[in-house]
């Protein structure tokens, strides 16, 4: 199922992968907005962050949870060229 179309597949998605989500360190801040989340994963970094908070990266998880959360997102929204988080979310993993 692709949760690129309308909310209700977004709110379906966020039921069965947001425990996931959170385990893997992703803010609820960032998930609560499919189009937040979705700019998370174009350029690897929470860019919507307030700007008193540092923005969250794959540099903020563990690498075990980087290695956790590359799966989902490629099961979910392929390679994309251009897409910044699982190349970065990677790069995390192998740092363990």
């Amino acid at each position: 199922m692709s949760f690129r179309r309308t909310r209700d597949e977004w709110d379906e998605f966020l039921k069965r992968h947001g425990p996931r989500l959170r385990a893997c360190g992703v803010p609820d801040s960032i998930t609560r907005d499919r189009g937040r989340f979705l700019r998370f994963v174009l350029h690897g970094c929470d860019e919507d962050a307030r700007h008193d908070t540092p923005p969250f990266s794959p540099d903020l998880m563990t690498p075990e949870q980087a290695a956790q959360l590359a799966p989902l997102i490629l099961q979910h929204l392929g390679e994309q060229a251009g897409w910044d988080l699982l190349p970065a979310l990677r790069r995390r993993a192998h740092e363990a």
